[in-house]
């Protein structure tokens, strides 16, 4: 039986979810293990993959900072490698799995299945898009899941689906978001803002943060200017003390969909 290992980056639990789903949907072929990318990953988690499964949220048709950086961390040993590749998104991204797939590829890795799974709206501090929790939220999942039942039964059947890597799907992801999102990404990483008046210093973000972007300081939160816009504290603070894209404090947090 072969091995596969699936690599995740989530920042609330959308991605991780979809991650955990299709691995087991998978299983019945492939021997399966799971990894967070923001946590420590040996070189031998992924030499010895035959096949290897990517899922990661997009962010302005980009793939998340961490996704990005596990890729290039491990440029020597895509060669050869069969990829899946797993992308959330809330609504639409264009190209959000080939954005990631085009690097593989140029690493030498050969993209075979590549699938993108619109969840719920994490963005908790933007009045765009309404936060939805509880069986509103479910109801998206849902269809999320028969999605990717459909995408691991092609994937066992040998069919190919690659989605996002059409030509047309390449033009719409990049120049009507990650042009101008790469332009200011690295700027948006020192952006978050933590309102001292709110913050009780309970440490919940500190200790959840990712890429430990967040600590105490005289009983407060501070970050340190590395986030990687994930939105995982803006939705855990209990006192909606946490902002990135909005001005305001979140009316509604979400709260994630294994609650």
């Amino acid at each position: 039986m072969e091995h596969l290992c699936a690599f995740y980056f989530s920042g609330t639990g959308n991605t991780r979810h979809i991650a955990k789903f299709l691995t087991q949907r998978l299983s019945s072929r492939f021997e399966t293990e799971l990894f967070d990318v923001a946590s420590p990953i040996s070189d031998g988690a992924l030499q010895k993959a035959d096949v290897v499964l990517l899922a990661f949220p997009i962010y302005g048709s980009a793939p998340p900072i961490p996704m990005r950086e596990f890729v290039a961390r491990f440029r020597s040993h895509w060669a050869g490698k069969r990829v899946i590749i797993a992308e959330t998104q809330y609504f639409f991204s264009g190209d959000g799995a080939a954005s990631l797939g085009r690097t593989l590829e140029h690493y030498g890795a050969r993209v075979i299945a590549a699938e993108h799974f619109n969840m719920p709206n994490n963005l908790a501090d933007c009045k765009i898009f309404p936060i939805r929790n509880g069986e509103a939220a479910q109801k998206k999942v849902r269809r999320a899941e028969k999605r990717a039942s459909a995408f691991a039964e092609r994937i066992l059947g040998g069919k190919k689906r690659r989605r996002g890597f059409h030509t047309a799907s390449h033009a719409v992801g990049y120049y009507c978001q990650r042009k101008y999102w790469r332009k200011n990404e690295e700027k948006k990483r020192t952006q978050l803002k933590i309102d001292p008046t709110r913050c009780v210093g309970c440490g919940a973000c500190v200790e959840k943060c990712p890429v430990a972007n967040l600590k105490k300081e005289n009983g407060k939160t501070v970050a340190i200017g590395k986030c990687v816009l994930c939105y995982r504290c803006v939705n855990l603070c209990p006192k909606s003390a946490i902002t990135l894209f909005g001005s305001a404090p979140p009316a509604v947090r979400y709260k994630g969909i294994e609650h």
